[in-house]
């Protein structure tokens, strides 16, 4: 029985120490952070202003594909053969040459991203490990990363990272 009871006491003891032996945890949301420092909006303005103009030429061509369909589809059945043969070599291009557009849109845009970004994600994820350095954080996990049921508003360090960036690299 008194063995019983020994065992008892040390598994209380050791459940009620599991959470100090766990450390403690952080989340960033990175996204947001990038975002949201100053200089990320910077980077983003100029993010946009590169990728503006090349998603309306991909827009342009997906037009172009749309009005080659609707005239396929209203000459089809009251145009020559010919006619129609030579609409549908011109909707085949169309397509390829917007399918090409937008391939070569989406590599560039990956890459320019990571041109423009990269160097503000960098400096969030220099400014998440000081901050949990010097908090006592044993891990901070970025939070879109991670499929999480629950986050206590405590484990998110996105704010407080947010807040350290910008006094470290104002925008002049």
């Amino acid at each position: 029985m008194r063995a019983l009871r020994l065992l008892g006491l040390v598994s209380i003891l050791v459940l009620a120490a599991l959470p100090a032996a766990a450390g403690k945890i952080g989340f960033l949301d990175v996204e947001r952070a990038v975002a949201t420092v100053e200089q990320g909006k910077v980077q983003l303005k100029a993010f946009e202003a590169w990728g503006t103009p090349r998603r309306q030429e991909v827009e342009k061509r997906q037009e172009r594909v749309g009005e080659l369909t609707n005239q396929l589809a209203a000459q089809r059945g009251v145009a020559s053969p010919e006619a129609v043969a030579q609409l549908e070599a011109q909707l085949l291009q169309a397509r390829r040459e917007f399918e090409d557009a937008a391939r070569s849109f989406n590599r560039e845009l990956e890459a320019k991203q990571g041109e423009f970004l990269g160097e503000v994600a960098q400096r969030v994820g220099e400014m998440a490990s000081e901050y949990g350095r010097a908090n006592g954080f044993d891990a901070i996990f970025l939070y879109n990363a991670q499929p999480l049921a629950f986050i206590a508003d405590g484990a998110n360090v996105t704010d407080v990272v947010i807040s350290m960036y910008n006094e470290r690299y104002p925008v002049q």
